[in-house]
Order: C-alpha cells, then structure tokens, then sequence
C-alpha cells in the first residue's frame, strides 16, 4: 500500500455536524473516526475525498494532506469510508476491489490505483447519489460492522469506543499518573494524566466501564465521573458535577452540571448546573446556566427528527435522544430544549417559552418570534469566543459560514 485515503461520501444524515467538518473529523470516541481509521490500518494518511463545500476546511484542518487530488506515486491506496466507525483490522481486499453496501452500495473500503482513485473522484465531485464506481473496478457486499448513517450512530455508542480507543492511543510512558485522592469504586481501567489535576472528593466510578482523563484536564471538587467517559485535553468539570457514562467531552471544554451519553466535538461551555443526555455538542457553542434538555418522550415512544430543512422527519428507532447542537449555537439562562431537537449551525435562543425541535441555521429567537442572525454581528461574536481559548476562525470556516448564511432562508421576508 502507498498510503491511507479517507473518504467523505456525503451519503451520511448527519444534519448540522457536518456543516464545518467532514465525517471522518467527528468525534466517535476519544479519538475521532479518522484517527481511529488511521490507527487501525496502521498507515499513514496521505489524502482526503470529500464533499467539494468542505474541501478547503479539511484542507487547513489537515495541511499534511492532499484534498481531492491524486497524491503522488503508482498506488494502491487503501481507501476507507469516514463513516465506518470501527474499522476491521485486516484489508482483505485485493488491488482494484471496492468493499460495498449491499444496502446502498455506499463505498466501504477500496484498493485503488490511479485510475481507481480518479474514477472515486469523480463519483464525489459529482454529487449524483446513482453514481458508481466503473465495473472494471471488482465488487465485494459487505454490511458489518455497519457504516454511521445519523448523528446517534455516532454519539450513543461512544462510550463502547473508549476502551477500543485507549488501546490505540500511544503515550509515553511515564504519561499517566499512579492515582493518588479521589474515591474510586470498579476494576475497570482509570487513566489519569500526569499534569491533570483532581480536587478533593472526586468519585470515580469505574464499575461499568473506563475513565480517562487527559493532559491539562482540571476535575472540580465533589464531582463523579462516571465510566465509560473521557475527559479530553483542557477541560474544566465544574464542582459538583456529574459526568455520566458513555460520554465524552472533547477538548478546551467546560463541563458542568449533569451530562449523560453525550459528545461534545470540542471548546464547547456548558459550565452550570442544568441536564444533558443523550446529545452531541458541537464546537464553540455556549449553552447559558439552567439550561436543561429532555431525552426521553413522556410516551416513551420512538423519537422522530428532523436534522435538515430540505429533508422530512424520520423515526430515529431511539427511545432516549435529546438534541443535536450545531456549532457556535448559543442558549440563554432556563433554555428547555426538547426530545430530539435539532439546533443548526450559529442559531441564537433566547425565548422563555421551548424552542421548536428543529430551528433553521443562524436563526435569532426571542420572545419575538425568529428573525435571521446578522452574519457580521455573528462572526463578530464568533471571533471573540475563540479568541478566549486562544484560537483564531479559519478563513475557509469563515467563506463556509458565509455561504451557509446566504443560502437560508430569512423567516421574516
């Protein structure tokens, strides 16, 4: 092999977590799928095929690779789908093979030449969802493990990741502290870096599953953390917060309050008390005090979600699901959002009454009604809070941005 190619084939419903990422960059666990891909393979990542919208933002994400271009050399390249959440570990797959759906035909896995990985290109570019490989290219059916389809396909079974993860993951050796304070309870495995720091009364439970908590992460006083989760690098858990299991809060988090089965992508405040189960979190969003959401229907009924405008609800097979919260989304303090809402990209809530469950990109909600987001008013703000943690809006995130503001819809006009 000459190298690794992750594939974004845009065919996932992932709604507004794709908006400012591909698939593969999506936290899935405490790694991200294409970390985890590239762990699994064991072989360098050298390009990306995805979606032409996001082609310039995976370009600054990942400088070291080459986007929608053939990289150098004859080939094959190993080619996996973003979207295949745990990847086997053997190829099994000869030169000029693609591994499909047999569901959908979406490709899984393919060794590619030259030829291959152009004809693979230009399925991409073409946005056509009956595009296919050409037949001189040989198939093989495959559905297991499955590819992620929608946003809970990613978060709910984060938790089942960390442990798989953790073995991936390398660390020097002298990278995790011997455990010294805290009270802990279970056998299952407490990873806690050196420089991290746990104040007094801190439970760690460990009875279900793993902990880890990682460089430059700071646990409040009185807190639980619950296994499996993680902690990722420069965190901040509130005192007396509850961190349940199956979550995961990625980096440059503050955390607070009660958070269960939960993704957070990363730099995200949700720092008061106030519930979160069973959602994803973007990046950069802020979620005011009390602001609490539903997870489960007083029914106790399959939850149904709307994740995009264009598209109509769809049953989510899902008994507890609470919401999906795009980047830079904003609440004010008491926001109640409801079971299986969807908040799009840079969408603003202040009303005292709940929001709909699913509310447009850059929408502006008070008591007034929605009316739409000022786009210099929201990258102003949108510079200020990275500026905080020391980061700065990437020029192709910004041109996203702005395309995503043009193409919706005013609700007043």
């Amino acid at each position: 092999m000459n190298g690794l190619v992750l594939l974004d084939d845009g065919r996932g419903r992932f709604g507004p977590m794709v908006d400012l990422r591909s698939s593969f960059d999506l936290r899935s666990g405490i790694l991200t799928t294409g970390e985890r891909i590239a762990a699994v393979a064991g072989q360098s990542v050298v390009a990306a095929v995805v979606p032409e919208p996001i082609a310039a933002i995976t370009a600054n994400r990942h400088p070291e690779l080459v986007v929608n271009e053939i990289p150098e050399g004859d080939g094959p390249w190993l080619v996996i789908n973003g979207r295949l959440l745990q990847p086997p570990g053997d190829v099994s797959l000869e030169p000029g093979s693609a591994e499909v759906s047999a569901r959908d035909g979406s490709i899984r896995r393919a060794v590619l030449d030259r030829e291959g990985l152009q004809s693979l290109l230009d399925v991409i570019a073409s946005n056509d969802p009956e595009a296919s490989l050409p037949e001189s290219i040989r198939l093989v059916e495959r559905d297991e493990p499955p590819l992620a389809e929608h946003p809970w396909d990613i978060f709910a079974t984060a938790g089942s990741r960390i442990s798989i993860d953790l073995g991936l993951i390398e660390r020097p050796e002298d990278h995790w502290m011997r455990l010294h304070g805290g009270t802990v309870i279970g056998d299952h495995p407490i990873r806690i870096a050196r420089d991290a720091a746990l104040d007094p009364l801190v439970v760690l439970d460990a009875r279900e599953g793993p902990i880890v908590v990682e460089t430059g992460v700071k646990v409040g006083a009185h807190s639980v953390l619950t296994g499996p989760c993680a902690i990722l690098d420069a965190t901040r858990v509130s005192d007396h917060a509850s961190i349940k299991a199956n979550t995961v809060i990625g980096p440059g988090c503050r955390a607070g309050g009660e958070i269960g089965g939960t993704v957070f992508q990363g730099y995200s405040n949700k720092s008061h008390d106030g519930h979160l189960g069973d959602s994803w979190v973007g990046e950069w969003v802020n979620l005011g005090a009390a602001t609490v959401n539903s997870n489960l229907l007083n029914t106790y009924g399959d939850v149904v979600v709307r994740l995009d405008p264009a598209e109509s609800r769809i049953r989510s097979g899902r008994q507890f699901l609470g919401c999906i919260l795009g980047d830079h989304v904003k609440t004010a303090i008491g926001t109640r959002i409801m079971t299986g809402s969807v908040i799009g990209t840079g969408a603003m809530i202040a009303s005292a009454t709940s929001p709909p469950t699913f509310l447009e990109r850059f929408a502006w909600l008070t008591d007034d009604g929605v009316r739409k987001y000022r786009l210099d008013k929201f990258l102003d703000t949108a510079r200020v809070v990275m500026e905080r943690r020391e980061q700065e809006l990437d020029p192709a995130i910004e041109a996203r941005l702005q395309s995503l503001h043009a193409a919706t819809p005013d609700p007043r006009a």
